[in-house]
């Protein structure tokens, strides 16, 4: 058995067309291939061929093609393959006795790949196909790597690649990275298929090909998400994006686009378009298009959000989370009423966090819940320290997150520290925002019960914050209705505390006592005194204090 044979296994699942005018070349190709391992199909003409090669274009691995042949001979078969590009990845070998350079010439010029000689050496012509073959299908592999072949772009890899060696190649040249993503591309797969969302895909790759100024290169880096890369342009360029918005409408979509200038070539492509990506995730814009650029203050908002995510463990575990007592003031007895625990993060490096950096992203990735449980361990610490100091105990409220209420045994949990510490239920007051509420009430409402069964008590804060519903009112259990800050600012902007008044009222006829955040004169504490409002909290009495802070306040209060 020839060296070829040895192969044979290997070529199980590879198709051949043999197109052959001659029955009895047909047959003998048709036993050798199958020898081998292959499975053939027949044509007796080039035409035939044309057609089998239509049918079976999926399947084919190669044609072995006779050049004279009645009807449509081979010249005329590759001139009509070459026409449809659908064809390109099928290897023709052309089978002939003719063995002069000027035949082989013309069909290289129309596209073979190789020859074979009459009549047929068989080791020489096994060989040549397998060779063909796996040397095409190799091609392809790399092709498939290379290129996205619903869009046309770079895959990501070669993208990356390419625009590396581009940095190389041209050193005195600036760039810049675009990356488009479309929003809530997933429904829209959902809604009208994969076929659809192919072509939105490929008509918005071309789209954004053809109008991009400087283009060099693209690439699809995600399932919807393309990245550019540009010469630097003149400042305003970026206005050409929005040409984009007839054929956005046109296919329904809402389209971000992220944008980093001026591109450092010692930093990763891939760390490049991940920045211009953070940039469209900073986007909160309507539907339709928007920009957003990847700038300095984004790149040290993101170097912060590192550090707060590598370091908040241990700064749970070395108490680098400070909580503070911002003082209520009860109007009727004008003394301290009670106060709200907030926590403030005091790295030894950094310094101070602001809690508007790190809330957010512990939210994101539930780091919140264990930071939570954390103040409401601090605030029974305190209030059992004041107690042990004989100072005025005062009920302390804790927020709760909306993570908070996934905890099967929430309530079970506070109990549990407050009881450690042997602090009274009722000093223990817990602050609901209505966004915690809106996304599972029946199963807050229920904790919210178990709370207050165990004596606990619930405050909505933020009332009037823009998410307020007064049906919540009548379905949460509360005790305390916080109102936000806002609403005073605005009342005292424009001199007309109506909304504010009503609200009291609101509150009073629910049976809640009501508390004013955000209260810094002492005119607006005296006329939401006049209104009837039961505690005040601001600056006008009190700013944040720390423990000891705190303690003294008490004191003299």
């Amino acid at each position: 058995m020839s060296q070829a044979s040895n192969q044979a296994n290997d070529n199980s699942g590879r198709t051949i067309l043999v197109v052959e005018d001659n029955e009895i070349n047909r047959e003998i190709l048709q036993s050798l291939l199958e020898l081998e391992g292959y499975s053939v199909y027949q044509a007796e003409n080039g035409l035939v061929g044309l057609e089998l090669m239509e049918k079976h274009r999926d399947e084919l691995s190669l044609i072995v093609l006779d050049i004279f042949m009645p009807v449509c001979d081979g010249h005329e078969f590759l001139r009509r393959k070459a026409l449809d590009e659908r064809y390109d990845t099928i290897p023709v070998i052309v089978a002939t006795a003719s063995e002069g350079e000027d035949a082989e010439i013309e069909c290289l010029k129309l596209g073979a790949n190789d020859f074979v000689t009459k009549p047929y050496k068989h080791d020489v012509m096994i060989n040549r196909i397998n060779n063909t073959i796996k040397f095409r299908e190799s091609a392809s592999i790399v092709n498939l790597l290379t290129w996205d072949d619903t869009t046309g772009l770079y895959s990501k890899s070669f993208f990356f690649q390419n625009v590396a060696q581009t940095f190389d190649a041209n050193p005195d040249k600036e760039y810049s990275i675009v990356c488009s993503d479309i929003d809530n591309f997933k429904s829209l797969n959902e809604r009208y298929g994969q076929e659809h969302c192919d072509k939105i895909l490929t008509d918005l790759a071309k789209h954004l090909e053809t109008l991009l100024p400087g283009y060099v290169l693209g690439g699809r880096i995600g399932g919807d998400v393309f990245a550019f890369l540009i010469e630097h342009q003149p400042k305003g360029w970026e206005k050409v994006l929005y040409r984009s918005t007839e054929i956005v409408t046109n296919l329904n979509l809402s389209v971000k686009f992220g944008i980093v200038e001026y591109v450092r070539r010692n930093i990763e492509v891939s760390t490049i378009c991940d920045r211009a990506l953070v940039a469209i995730e900073r986007i909160k814009g309507p539907l339709g298009i928007d920009i957003s650029w990847y700038d300095d203050a984004l790149h040290e908002q993101q170097v912060l959000e590192q550090q707060i995510l590598h370091n908040m463990e241990t700064a749970l575990a070395e108490r680098q989370f400070v909580v503070q007592f911002q003082p209520k003031h009860n109007m009727r007895t004008d003394k301290t009423g009670g106060a709200e625990a907030l926590v403030r993060w005091i790295h030894p490096e950094i310094g101070f966090i602001s809690p508007g950096a790190f809330i957010t992203i512990f939210e994101r990735n539930g780091f919140i819940t264990k930071l939570d449980m954390y103040v409401w361990e601090e605030a029974c610490r305190q209030i059992k320290r004041n107690e042990e100091l004989g100072l005025p105990l005062v009920p302390i409220s804790v927020n709760a997150s909306r993570l908070d209420f996934d905890m099967p045994d929430l309530a079970q949990q506070l109990a549990a520290i407050a009881d450690e510490h042997n602090v009274d239920h009722s000093l223990l007051h817990v602050e609901l925002t209505e966004t915690a509420y809106s996304e599972d009430p029946d199963n807050v409402i229920s904790k919210l019960r178990e709370l207050r069964e165990l004596g606990f008590l619930v405050e909505l804060d933020d009332f009037g914050s823009g998410y307020s519903s007064l049906a919540s009112l009548n379905t949460l259990p509360l005790d305390v209705m916080k109102l936000d800050m806002s609403l005073v600012r605005q009342a005292e902007k424009l001199n007309d505390f109506r909304i504010v008044e009503s609200s009291i009222k609101l509150a009073q006829i629910m049976g809640l006592k009501i508390v004013i955040e955000g209260v810094e004169t002492l005119e607006v504490a005296e006329r939401l005194r006049d209104l009837g409002c039961d505690y005040i909290q601001g600056y006008y009495y009190s700013r944040p204090l720390k423990s000891f802070e705190f303690e003294e306040y008490l004191a003299e209060n």
